[in-house]
């Protein structure tokens, strides 16, 4: 979660959707309340929020749901922010977190226990299913509220990132300059799939595949666009 109650924004980092990169380049643009002596005590206890902070001052996981920022912020805040997010297909984002946690740690922020688990399978279907069994990945979830309404006022695409950047920063009236930080060399994620276990994570994730428009091969349909971009909620 990145806020700025300057630029008048929030975004709603989605996990292995681009999140980081979108984080650094808006980074001198943001509110920055770790160096709040209330949330540097609080982290030296091993507690990385504060929902009770004074606004601007609110320290935020990095992948809160936008309902939970709802919750926390009165509603004129809320509903005053432009509120962004970037989705990613299924597939392939499945595929993401599958190298991601193969991959060695080098921060220590990240769960290691979920890294050595992942270490230990056999296959990627096996990590398919082994998310399946946790069913914490939901692309949906991050983005409505409990009747599934969208919270956010703009859902840029992962296969489009530069270009829907460009037009979050029109929008807040910020220049900044995307950079791609995690990212990794591999073969197209579709190689990874059998027929078989690609039916299985359409039926599992029918959700954000459906309400975002994708399909194993790209995209079912395209997103509809609103033409003032002051009232964009999706990208095509």
């Amino acid at each position: 979660m990145l806020l700025s109650y300057r630029h008048r924004f929030a975004f709603v980092h989605v996990p292995k959707t681009g999140g980081t990169s979108v984080c650094y380049a808006l980074w001198p643009h943001a509110d920055h309340p770790d160096h709040y002596w209330a949330n540097r005590w609080l982290a030296r206890c091993g507690i990385r929020v504060n929902h009770l902070a004074p606004p601007g001052l609110q320290k935020f996981r990095t992948h809160t749901p936008a309902a939970t920022l709802r919750g926390v912020l009165p509603a004129h805040t809320f509903d005053g922010l432009f509120k962004f997010a970037f989705v990613r297909n299924p597939w392939d984002l499945l595929v993401s977190y599958y190298g991601f946690l193969r991959k060695p740690d080098t921060t220590g922020l990240h769960p290691s226990h979920r890294r050595r688990f992942a270490a230990r399978l056999p296959d990627f279907e096996a990590y398919v299913r082994y998310e399946m069994r946790r069913r914490k990945i939901s692309q949906t979830r991050m983005l409505t509220d409990a009747s599934g309404r969208l919270l956010v006022d703009f859902v840029g695409r992962y296969e489009s990132l530069a270009a829907h950047f460009d037009v979050v920063c029109r929008r807040i009236g910020v220049d900044a300059e995307l950079s791609r930080f995690n990212t990794s060399a591999r073969s197209d994620y579709r190689d990874y799939y059998t027929a078989r276990l690609a039916s299985l994570v359409r039926d599992h994730f029918a959700e954000d595949v459906e309400r975002f428009g994708y399909a194993f091969d790209g995209f079912a349909q395209p997103q509809p666009t609103a033409a003032p971009v002051s009232e964009l909620r999706w990208a095509a």
